[in-house]
């Protein structure tokens, strides 16, 4: 992996190889429609057509991607991946004498690198939704979107928000993004 300011990318955390594919599949179907939207121009088009998708299944390896790539718009994660000390998926919540805390290890390592990037969780359980939104709100000041692995559309429209948002902050761009988009 090479780093990269210039180009964007979303980064897609997951384990499941077959959810990962929909995760990709999500992404490149957001991109395309807005390539193929009437309001979004040439310039817009060619940047949608730069953003790299990258797919990481651990905790290591995101550890590396997130070291190395700065141009992240997006990071979808979910909220159990393997990580380096048996490889088996599980939650990544901190806990502290037994006591779950709310921190959790992989928003830890996207924000300590990448800072400002939103962060959209992915759960077929949401048993933690609160208590790590509620700890990333009141420490880090950090909102993290919270979706179903269930809710596949709300998940598709989360990127699609995320993409239509990137747009809108290119200089001189006017792209519409409607308030029930998210």
């Amino acid at each position: 992996m090479t780093s990269s300011n210039n180009n964007q990318a979303i980064l897609i955390v997951e384990d499941d190889p077959d959810q990962m594919e929909l995760l990709v599949s999500f992404a490149l179907s957001e991109i395309q429609s807005l390539i193929e939207d009437d309001n979004t121009t040439d310039q817009q088009s060619q940047k949608l057509k730069d953003i790299k998708i990258l797919k990481v299944s651990n905790i290591s390896t995101l550890e590396k991607a997130v070291s190395v790539y700065k141009g992240i718009l997006l990071a979808v994660l979910d909220c159990n991946i393997p990580d380096t000390k048996d490889g088996t998926s599980h939650d990544q919540l901190v806990k502290t004498n037994y006591r779950i805390t709310g921190q959790h290890k992989s928003v830890d390592i996207v924000t300590e690198h990448l800072p400002s990037t939103p962060i959209t969780m992915i759960s077929s359980l949401n048993r933690f939704q609160k208590i790590v939104s509620r700890y990333y709100k009141s420490e880090h000041d950090l909102n993290i979107n919270f979706i179903s692995k269930n809710d596949q559309l709300m998940i598709s429209r989360n990127i699609g928000y995320y993409l239509r948002q990137y747009l809108s902050s290119m200089s001189g761009s006017s792209y519409h993004i409607a308030d029930g988009d998210l």
